[in-house]
């Protein structure tokens, strides 16, 4: 698949869609990086204001202690995380943020942030939402996940993960598979995390970005790649592929060992909610 195979106005096939992440998944020509939604110019300035009064609230974790989850991928200089789905209502919590699970876990903040959940309710089958914070000089190292994910009644599907920058410059970068990107703020993305991927914050203000991960169930995938309403306060956008702005050749990364094998993967579907 081509970056031209998926520039088009209506919704994505949705096996040429699980088969495109797939693909890149094992590092093969696919979907690395898609445009799906652009925020409204009010509904971008809410979600920040509220990112903004959640971080002077609430205690992040920190990605370079030695117990967080996401240590291993060599974090550098200030990487915050407030996660804001789970169990205890504690933004500092990450116990949930990747057991694969979209049941025991809601947003404990509706009333204070009212946007942050509007948003969240709107996705389904979400198994994490989080606010993602790169200081000045901070960065992700190389690494590899994996997209494609076995359920646990034993079927293979996609675990896709979604970036929306609320505060962003030009300094900022994101590596998938050697293609380098500047997300821009306000618009919705898939970001392939079975491909190599970094990320890095070359400039002189944080750099803030809403992430989550859905399972890709049959309604999950019709919210986010399909032809009906866009989330409120989004739009669907027509051009869908993100053309990179440049290359960088990675020899070495950290990864994680694969659970599903590229030969089990070919049966690729929906996942059903767990």
């Amino acid at each position: 698949m081509t970056h031209r195979d998926h520039d088009q106005e209506g919704g994505l096939d949705p096996l040429s869609l699980l088969r495109g992440i797939r693909d890149a998944n094992y590092h093969r020509p696919g979907i690395r990086c898609l445009r799906l939604f652009s925020a409204d110019a009010p509904t971008l300035r809410e979600l920040a204001a509220e990112a903004e009064r959640l971080r002077a609230r609430h205690a992040p974790s920190l990605a370079d202690d030695p117990g967080h989850i996401t240590a291993w991928t060599g974090p550098r200089g200030r990487v915050e995380q407030f996660s804001l789905l789970n169990a205890s209502g504690r933004c500092d919590d990450f116990s949930r943020d990747h057991d694969l699970s979209c049941f025991g876990k809601r947003f404990h903040h509706r009333t204070r942030y009212p946007a942050l959940s509007a948003l969240a309710e709107a996705l389904p089958h979400l198994v994490n939402f989080r606010v993602n914070v790169l200081g000045p000089g901070a960065a992700l190292a190389p690494h590899e996940e994996h997209s494609v994910v076995r359920s646990r009644a034993g079927t293979v599907g996609v675990r896709a993960r979604f970036h929306l920058p609320l505060v962003t410059g030009p300094g900022a970068s994101l590596l998938l598979d050697g293609d380098v990107h500047h997300l821009e703020a306000g618009t919705v993305y898939l970001v392939n995390h079975g491909c190599v991927h970094a990320a890095e914050n070359a400039g002189a203000a944080d750099r803030i970005h809403l992430v989550w991960d859905m399972l890709l169930t049959a309604p999950a995938t019709e919210v986010m790649f399909g032809t009906g309403p866009a989330p409120e306060g989004f739009a669907r956008t027509r051009v869908r592929a993100v053309r990179p702005g440049g290359r960088r050749t990675v020899t070495r990364w950290e990864r994680i060992a694969p659970r599903v094998s590229e030969v089990e993967a070919r049966h690729v579907g929906f996942l059903d909610p767990q």
